[in-house]
């Protein structure tokens, strides 16, 4: 494993596989909350193809939450404890609060995907399982408005009474039943009767023990909008701090490596670089864009920059320095050359858990930026060639060779997204937008998508939030029983109850609660492994694009005014990088901020998005703007070619070149000028040479450019004429001075003749 501190020094030298198994893709989803329920009653479901109307507001006065199951599917035998808290939400005090269990009918469990989603949309208050009353049903004697108490219940299996438990689990049918709490009590205006009072549902699955272990990938999105400030440092380091710091969301993530570790469950990351970036240089001080020279004077400027010594970076301090380099003599360590505030501090720990979480881990990278790909091959195919080139520091630093992925946050992937994908790249599209059943791995126009549950991604059915550690851990489990087959016989086909499942968690649940969710996730009918590892045993469908549904709403895309300004960005940063001699860092950097702007973490937020990048661009016209080009009031000529002088102004501290050149009329020709090197702080003036073949007067723009003759911005304007004598002129002075002559000439005579007369 690369120690920390190397890992840092890596890292500032270069800042200046989904397999066939069990994937699971959990997006966020917003539990529902439902009204009281009768005690008892057999399982409601929604018919086939009906849509289910929106479950009314829960409405019960207490609010009951599970918190943890001693067992995550139903055994066979011994008992079952659920722990969790009950809340009295209404106006007055509720007292011989009791609580039960309650489990649905034995003789007829879900044994489908569809069957899953039904029961997602059953209304709160309808009956869908009995009550058990034996074994040691929780109490809680007295609970004040808006107060909350814990509870335990434990009850033993046999008390689940129907018929077939025991026959299911030595037979060869899984299934999954309804499961949950029921709360009774009783308050000054509710007499104590046998309708539930609060209540929280979940599923608990069943498998036969002979059963042929579910292969199972677990990916983990590391994605998040990345918005950086006009001077190029990241934005917003106080939300950053509380994303990274031990208990925010990003943290949360990454620190699921360590209970998934102990439970034995591999984990696949899923990651977008341009995010590791952006925490690389907020551990590194998160510093603005520099101008200051990255090489050695007399390098050539076209060559890669590197430090005259071998620097490298270290994360913990955000310096940079030599290797093996000695204290200062002044004695200041490189810890206190860069300010270390809470949010540098907290950047630092996350990267340190992100190199522990990534050793030996399969880590699948997504386009640069998590690019918008759909609406970058609408809007401008070149970026989304560029955000696939691109590189991370962080991730090189830590030597993980990811794995090119394309996925989108809801899953969706169309066939223009398809063909644009490279061979041995990976695709996730959500089994909510294939026809039905989707196995595990598809291939379309010979190219391989990896299925990822959708179903599993809704978590449990409410009341209450679906998404904490129970509810998710549940759901999922749930998939992959209905997923479970019984042990075939050497050379029977895998059947399509065996495909593997694949599960993208979803970035928003309780991941305070992570050690719950593992501690179920250990029966000996789940095989956990990386998404290479599963999809290379899967059984592969075939698919046309008639088999790819398009999404019901339209899709939110980016915006092509979006991807306009990436590119004016990225363009005003290769030019900036064209002009400054002694630096060759600044143009990539300026790139790795602007592909950030067209991430799908932005499509809600493109306004605030071009609103930044925008400024960018302004800050690096600004820089450019700082060489500055005089000419004359006015040239004349004295013939059809001459010359004149310009003043070039360098107001920047670093060394640049530029060139100039003109825009004219027809008539004139100004001669450009190759690449010119100003000092930092000074000026020159230039000599032009300009050819004209009338006398009236052009109007002449003088442009300063980089050295490929793209404008950086500095103008001036000048008139040019030229004093041109003709030849007709020339014959015309010619005939009148010979005439003067010879008029001369004839009185000069005239005057001689007369005199001899005389």
């Amino acid at each position: 494993m690369v120690r920390p501190r190397r890992f840092l020094h890596a890292l500032i030298r270069r800042t200046g596989p989904v397999t066939a198994g069990l994937a699971v893709g959990l997006p966020l989803s917003l539990g529902l909350v439902g009204a009281p329920a009768q005690a008892a009653g057999s399982p409601v479901g929604t018919p086939s193809g009906a849509t289910a109307a929106a479950p009314a507001p829960d409405t019960a006065p207490l609010r009951v939450r599970i918190a943890s199951m001693s067992k995550a599917t139903l055994p066979a035998r011994g008992t079952v404890t659920i722990r969790g808290t009950v809340t009295n939400r209404s106006e007055e005090t509720w007292t011989t609060i009791n609580l039960y269990t309650f489990i649905g009918d034995g003789l007829d469990p879900m044994s489908s995907s569809a069957e899953l989603a039904e029961a997602m949309d059953v209304p709160f208050e309808a009956q869908v399982g009995e009550r058990v009353i034996d074994g040691d049903p929780g109490l809680v004697e007295t609970l004040e408005p808006g107060e909350t108490a814990p509870y335990v219940v434990t009850v033993p299996t046999s008390s689940f009474d129907f018929a077939g438990v025991a026959a299911r689990n030595d037979g060869d049918t899984a299934g999954v039943y309804w499961f949950g709490i029921h709360a009774l009590g009783q308050s000054a205006s509710t007499p104590r009767d046998d309708f539930t009072d609060g209540r929280a549902r979940t599923f608990l699955p069943l498998v036969p023990r002979r059963t042929e272990p579910v292969p199972a990938t677990l990916v983990v999105p590391l994605v998040r909008a990345v918005l950086y400030d006009a001077d190029g440092s990241l934005a917003d380091e106080d939300g950053w701090e509380r994303v990274l710091r031990p208990g925010g969301r990003l943290r949360d993530l990454v620190d699921l490596a360590d209970p998934a570790d102990e439970a034995g469950v591999p984990l696949t990351w899923l990651v977008d670089p341009a995010l590791l970036d952006a925490i690389g240089r907020l551990a590194a001080g998160n510093a603005p864009r520099s101008l200051a020279p990255t090489r050695a004077r007399d390098t050539d400027p076209a060559a890669e920059a590197v430090p005259t010594e071998a620097a490298t970076t270290d994360p913990a301090s955000g310096t940079v320095a030599p290797d093996d380099e000695e204290p200062s003599q002044s004695g200041q360590s490189s810890e206190e050359a860069t300010e270390v505030t809470p949010a540098v501090r907290a950047a630092r720990s996350w990267l340190d858990a992100a190199e522990d979480a990534f050793t030996g881990a399969e880590v699948l990278t997504l386009p640069y930026g998590n690019l918008d790909v759909g609406a970058a091959l609408g809007a401008n195919p070149a970026l989304l060639d560029l955000a696939r080139s691109q590189r991370s520091a962080v991730l090189e630093a830590l030597g993980v060779e990811g794995r090119p992925t394309l996925a989108s946050p809801d899953g969706y992937v169309d066939v223009a997204e398809v063909g644009a994908a490279r061979p041995g790249d990976a695709l996730l599209v959500s089994d909510r937008y294939l026809q039905d059943p989707a196995p595990g791995v598809v291939r379309l126009d010979g190219h391989e998508l990896v299925v990822t549950s959708e179903g599993a991604t809704q978590g449990s059915p409410g009341p209450g939030r679906s998404l904490t550690a129970v509810g998710l851990r549940q759901r999922l489990l749930a998939e992959a029983a209905v997923r479970a087959r019984p042990v075939r016989e050497p050379g029977s086909p895998l059947s399509p109850a065996g495909q593997p499942l694949t599960v993208v968690l979803p970035t928003e649940w309780d991941l305070g609660t992570a050690d719950e969710f593992f501690d179920g996730l250990e029966p000996s009918w789940i095989s956990f492994t990386g998404l290479s590892s599963a999809t290379s045993s899967a059984t592969t469908g075939v698919i046309s694009s008639a088999d790819l549904l398009e999404p019901e709403a339209a899709k939110r895309r980016l915006q092509p005014e979006t991807f306009a300004a990436v590119r004016a960005l990225i363009d005003s940063g290769d030019t900036l990088q064209r002009v400054l001699v002694d630096n060759a860092t600044v143009g990539a950097r300026v790139t790795e901020e602007a592909l950030s702007g067209i991430s799908y973490s932005l499509r809600g937020r493109q306004r605030v998005a071009r609103t930044a990048l925008s400024l960018a661009r302004g800050w690096l016209d600004a820089r450019l703007s700082g060489v500055e080009i005089t000419a004359s009031s006015g040239v004349t000529l004295s013939g059809d070619s001459g010359t004149f002088v310009v003043t070039l102004s360098n107001t920047l501290d670093e060394r640049v070149a530029v060139s100039i050149v003109a825009r004219t009329d027809p008539g004139l020709v100004v001669e450009p000028v190759d690449a010119l090197e100003l000092g930092p702080n000074s000026r020159t003036s230039v000599l032009l040479n300009a050819t004209t073949t009338t006398s009236r007067v052009h109007n002449v723009t003088l442009m300063v450019t980089d050295v490929d003759g793209a404008p950086i911005g500095a103008t001036d304007q000048l008139p040019i004429r030229s004093v041109l004598v003709s030849d007709v002129i020339w014959v015309i002075i010619g005939v009148g001075v010979g005439t003067l002559f010879l008029a001369i000439a004839l009185r000069l005579r005239r005057r001689i003749l007369r005199s001899r007369r005389a």
